[in-house]
């Protein structure tokens, strides 16, 4: 490029002859520029393979625009646009109304600069003036329709944004999906495709929309203007130039969609390591770990800026291919085709009349050049939306591909409204691996009657949970439970969602909505108490209190909270998976008779074999896949 500048710098102080052999020296370069950049893109060595480490097996090696991102973009497309007489239509059309009335107003700017030309010209200044204040009472529509569009995009960027995070949230939020997608890696990044790439996928969508649109009616209004003027050859000859540009950009200019999706990729994935660095900031400072992790987001940073260098490269190469072959050229060949119109009508016009009419081609043709050569520009911004639509679809082919499993594996469980009991029927439970953990399990739990599951690492007591609970599909035989709602289980890891401490008591049911309505403070203060949380509503400043509950409260206080809100929602059975572990086994026992006073039934996992005497029955697992149940005597 340092060449092309230095010839350019030659062109301009050289004689005829000679500019034009620099002229040709620039062509050949030219030339030779697009024919590397085409043997780059057929290379057959793939850039990405150095650098992957895990093997992904869901994605594909590169974005390409085939029937399946078709399909994507188009299901996105209709969340946007729900139907024909929805408000997104309906701002579709006034931004299309607003394009042609500013396309109208430029026609009209056109006919009033080239009536001035002409008035001052033939020393009309009256005319001249009055000509001026048309001028200025032009830019108050002008303005307004500019300020219109741009405000209308805006709001439809806004209105896209919650559609889609609405309809997301659907897909996300619902059963186990969550669970899914953070276990099973089936896609890189979920919480960052829910958020930032939708955001990034709408404000794409609102800024492409008028780019698409403005050109379209730009060039079938100027082309229609202008027949009147030098008939259809003139925006013919735009056209085939620019059909020869856009094969120049289509051989030359990489694929943007592919580049696009792995640098969101790669920002995605440096993201995630802070924001894991916060949330696990206390064991990385015992493990003194800062270095490792700091050379991690070094390495990921450094994949990240390599990528986006490489994409700022691309980008300034079709920068300076859109500039020469579209702005600069596109502008000449504008000015030649209104030079050709006007000389063909030198023998009938005046020198006035011949200036009006060349004002008024070039103030139609140069936006019509102008307009041509900005829809051939849209490559990047379809390349970015298409990066975004693939990722948010990706995401949305993912669910939908849970959805299909769990109701495979729903086929072998059995939901029965209200019962009694929890049956077991020849269950074996695999592991996501594929590892059989649990074989030919059979057993009936019964309401009043509480369950100690015991055995050792990885002989699948929360294994046996995660499929009652529907967190892994059942392999074989039959599970016949209640409805969820009847059923809770509680994890040695108790979840604080943000907000109060009401919150953190009540917890699934949301504070203030119906749900909620019946747990009175009293009640809760009293639980609270209870089970030894009293201290804690006092130094945290009672039950309206916001704060950042996993760094204030201690493991057993936290493991507490979580008892709390098994008495509060007094489900019929409640899954114990070590969520006293850290609380002392001399108060342990206590804990579970309060539970089981407020008629809640226990199937508890532990290697704690104090609270054999608070257990009707004792489940042992050998590690093997093999159990046994035994009946325990002297429950207490």
């Amino acid at each position: 490029m340092m060449l092309a500048a230095q010839l350019l710098t030659k062109i301009e102080a050289s004689p005829t002859g000679v500019s034009r052999a620099l002229l040709l020296s620039l062509a050949v370069l030219l030339l030779h520029s697009i024919y590397q950049r085409v043997k780059l893109r057929q290379a057959p060595s793939h850039p990405r393979r150095p650098l992957r480490r895990i093997k992904e097996p869901h994605r594909r090696p590169s974005v390409q625009l085939d029937k399946t991102l078709l399909r994507r973009i188009g299901e996105l497309l209709r969340i946007c646009f729900p139907h024909v007489f929805s408000l997104e239509s309906g701002l579709m059309l006034v931004l299309t109304s607003l394009i042609l009335l500013r396309a109208t107003l430029t026609l009209t700017f056109s006919s009033i600069s080239a009536d001035n030309t002409r008035a001052l010209l033939q020393k009309k200044f009256r005319h001249f003036i009055f000509g001026l204040f048309d001028l200025a009472l032009y830019a108050i529509p002008a303005t307004i329709t500019g300020v219109g569009v741009t405000y209308t995009a805006a709001t439809l960027e806004q209105r896209f944004r919650e559609r889609l995070q609405n309809a997301l949230h659907q897909e996300y939020f619902e059963k186990c999906k969550l669970h899914d997608l953070a276990t099973k890696s089936l896609v890189d990044n979920p919480a960052h495709r829910v958020t930032n790439d939708v955001q990034r996928f709408c404000h794409d969508l609102s800024g492409l929309l008028p780019a698409v649109i403005k050109p379209i009616v730009d060039i079938t209004i100027f082309s229609t203007a202008l027949a009147r003027f030098g008939g259809y050859g003139a925006p013919l000859v735009l056209m085939l130039y620019y059909a020869f540009v856009a094969a120049v950009f289509r051989m030359s200019l990489p694929n943007f969609a592919d580049w696009v999706t792995r640098s969101r990729e790669k920002e995605a994935n440096l993201r995630l390591q802070h924001a894991q660095l916060v949330q696990h900031a206390e064991e990385v400072a015992f493990y003194r770990g800062a270095e490792m992790e700091g050379a991690n987001a070094e390495r990921l940073l450094d994949l990240f800026v390599r990528l986006e260098w490489r994409l700022k490269r691309a980008k300034w190469w079709s920068t300076f291919i859109n500039d020469i072959m579209v702005k600069y050229t596109a502008t000449g060949l504008g000015h030649a085709v209104c030079a050709v119109v006007v000389a063909r009508e030198k023998a009938h016009l005046d020198p006035a009349a011949l200036t009006e009419l060349f004002v008024r081609c070039t103030q139609l043709y140069i936006p019509l050049s102008l307009s041509l050569g900005k829809l051939l520009s849209l490559h990047l911004k379809v390349g970015a939306l298409c990066g975004s639509a693939h990722r948010v679809g990706e995401l949305r082919d993912v669910l939908a591909a849970l959805q299909r499993a769990d109701q495979d594996a729903r086929s072998h469980v059995v939901e029965v409204p209200n019962s009694d009991e929890i049956v077991f029927s020849d269950v074996t439970v695999v592991s996501p691996a594929g590892q059989g953990v649990l074989l030919n399990f059979t057993a009936n739990f019964k309401a009043g009657r509480h369950v100690l599951i015991m055995g050792c690492n990885g002989a699948g007591k929360t294994a046996l949970l995660r499929t009652l609970c529907g967190l892994w599909p059942l392999q074989s035989g039959m599970v016949e439970r209640p409805s969820m709602l009847e059923l809770m289980l509680l994890t040695q890891r108790t979840y604080l969602p943000p907000g109060t401490l009401r919150t953190q008591l009540i917890y699934p049911a949301i504070e203030g909505e119906g749900q909620a309505h019946g747990m009175k403070d009293e009640v809760l203060l009293h639980l609270a108490a209870e089970l030894g949380l009293s201290g804690v509503v006092e130094r945290e400043g009672g039950l309206d209190a916001e704060k950042e509950w996993g760094e204030v409260l201690s493991g057993g206080e936290r493991q507490r909270i979580a008892l709390v809100r098994a008495m509060v929602h007094c489900p019929k059975f409640v899954f114990l998976d070590e969520c006293t572990s850290a609380i002392s086994q001399d108060v342990e026992p206590l804990l579970y008779g309060m539970l089981q006073r407020r008629g809640v039934t226990l199937i508890t996992v532990s290697h704690r074999e104090t609270l054999e005497n608070v257990h009707h029955e004792i489940v042992r697992m050998d590690g093997m896949g093999g159990y046994d149940i035994s009946v325990i005597g002297d429950f207490q």
